[in-house]
């Protein structure tokens, strides 16, 4: 089940987004390559824009790197 963004909530959406996706990175859940921005905007109903913001807060907490031509993925702890 995906979880839901709630666009009512206080807590800014792409800020719920980044810890929805923190919480799969850290429990294992996502691992490898990230499914593309516009894949995760389908998938958790918020706007591209959103998911770029997530993407930002994760690769600031040293989460997520992103490669030139090769895509976003996970960061090996360590």
């Amino acid at each position: 089940m995906v979880p839901v963004i709630d666009p009512d909530s206080p807590v800014l959406a792409y800020v719920q987004l980044a810890e929805v996706l923190s919480a799969q990175i850290e429990s294992g859940e996502l691992t490898g390559r990230m499914p593309g921005e516009r894949e995760l905007a389908d998938t958790y109903g918020v706007a591209y824009g959103t998911v770029r913001r997530a993407m930002g807060v994760l690769r600031e907490r040293g989460l997520i790197e992103t490669v030139h031509g090769r895509g976003t993925f996970v960061r090996r702890p360590g």
